[in-house]
């Protein structure tokens, strides 16, 4: 008889709070870094400059933000990517 396997709840998978990177990418436009801070701003609290990063694709019509917080919860990172998909100008999020 073997033993039913407990998966554990994605509030286990992380150790909150705990540092998290969320990147963003789109085309490379003003618009895009000013609703990505927004979005995030609304849910983390005020994002310093060294938070973020970026960098643009080869041919420079693209653009990658990498944008580090500090998460407090599963609830917070599911609002956050469901804020940044619903937006217009942002094409992935990992």
């Amino acid at each position: 008889m073997t033993k039913p396997t407990i998966k554990p709840s994605s509030e286990e998978l992380f150790n909150f709070p705990c540092d998290y990177p969320i990147k963003v990418m789109g085309k490379d436009c003003g618009e895009l870094n000013a609703a990505m801070c927004a979005i995030i701003e609304r849910h983390a609290g005020k994002l310093h400059p060294n938070q973020i990063s970026s960098k643009k694709s080869s041919k420079g019509r693209y653009i990658s933000y990498t944008v580090r917080i500090v998460a407090t919860s599963r609830a917070q990172l599911d609002s956050i990517n469901q804020e940044l998909q619903d937006h217009p100008l942002v094409a992935y999020i990992l």
